[in-house]
């Protein structure tokens, strides 16, 4: 399957081969499916409805840092938006979706570059 990739911020979703949902992660109390929370704003990169399950599976992660690895996130909906206040929306087709963050080194001289281990 050729590799297709969503980005909302410094959040990136990967649409990965179909997964069974084990170790389900916690909604917020007003439904809200939260990928990230804004360090300090507390804007969330969020999926409102129903048809959104996010999970975690560290076997289907083992090539990313854990650090970077969210868990993955199944929407068994047609498709499903992705909402954060500072980002366009993005709308995501139904599958399984592997969520991590992206990570910026800034070398000694000032250059920078994005990493998406």
């Amino acid at each position: 399957m050729p590799t297709k990739l969503y980005a909302q911020g410094d959040i990136v979703l990967e649409l990965v081969e179909d997964a069974t949902p084990h170790e389900l992660l916690p909604i917020d109390a007003d439904g809200a499916v939260v990928l990230a929370r804004g360090e300090l704003t507390g804007h969330r990169h969020a999926f409102y409805g129903n048809g959104v399950t996010l999970f975690r599976d560290d076997a289907l992660a083992r090539e990313l840092s854990p650090a970077l690895y969210i868990g993955h996130v199944k929407i068994s909906a047609p498709s499903a938006d992705l909402q954060h206040e500072e980002h366009a929306t993005i709308r995501l087709p139904a599958g399984t979706y592997r969520v991590r963050r992206q990570q910026e080194w800034e070398d000694s001289i000032g250059g920078s570059l994005v990493l998406w281990e």
